[in-house]
């Protein structure tokens, strides 16, 4: 990297130059190479399959899967609206929970898991109704409230700063992430609410967002 910034080029090309480092490095090197781009202001081709490194690093991230673009944009943006089930399911760690089912014919705003558990849909559409979707949501748009949906408690993960909860939620396996220090069990059954602004519906057989 060195020999090669003095070289003055007009673009870097970076091909996983981090893979072969361990965590704590890692995390540096990354800190390392934004504030030289920063400072340099070359534009820098980063390849990666790490999101994380793509999520902190870029400045505008091209999605490739099977050598199709499958979404361009800035980082938040792929991560706040994905395009598809591929680019929910690669953008963010622990990745988007993806729940298989339909909307109820009668109200557009009931998304019918298919055990039949009921999950809210922000700013339905008529469309939508009677087609095989999928649900996703982000792990940390859950929240502990007695009113809400059962979550079936498998693995509990305390990292310190948050808690990660492996669970059951509408017969599917799904991840948790609560910011408060959650005294549950393998076991248990927790009652949550979903934030639906950081929900999504994607159409079951193309996978685009809808």
């Amino acid at each position: 990297m060195g020999r090669a910034i003095v070289r003055d080029p007009q673009v870097f090309l970076f091909d996983e130059p981090l893979s072969n480092l361990d965590a704590k490095l890692r995390v540096a090197m990354r800190a390392e190479i934004k504030e030289l781009h920063q400072r340099l202001k070359t534009t820098t081709v980063y390849v990666t399959h790490d999101q994380i490194e793509a999520m902190t690093m870029a400045d505008k991230i091209v999605v490739m899967h099977d050598g199709i673009v499958e979404q361009i944009g800035a980082p938040l943006d792929l991560y706040d609206r994905p395009a598809n089930l591929f680019v929910a399911g690669f953008i963010g760690s622990p990745s988007m929970n993806m729940i298989k089912g339909r909307i109820d014919n009668a109200d557009a705003s009931r998304f019918l898991a298919q055990d039949g558990t009921v999950l809210p849909v922000r700013n339905p559409a008529d469309s939508m109704k009677g087609r095989d979707l999928v649900y996703g949501v982000r792990p940390e748009a859950m929240r502990l409230d007695a009113a809400g949906v059962p979550l079936h408690v498998v693995v509990v993960e305390p990292t310190g700063s948050e808690t990660h909860i492996m669970a059951k939620l509408a017969g599917t396996d799904v991840t948790c992430v609560f910011h408060d220090r959650i005294a549950a069990k393998p076991g248990d059954t927790l009652n949550v609410a979903i934030d639906t602004k950081a929900t999504h519906v994607f159409d079951a057989e193309s996978g685009l967002r809808l």
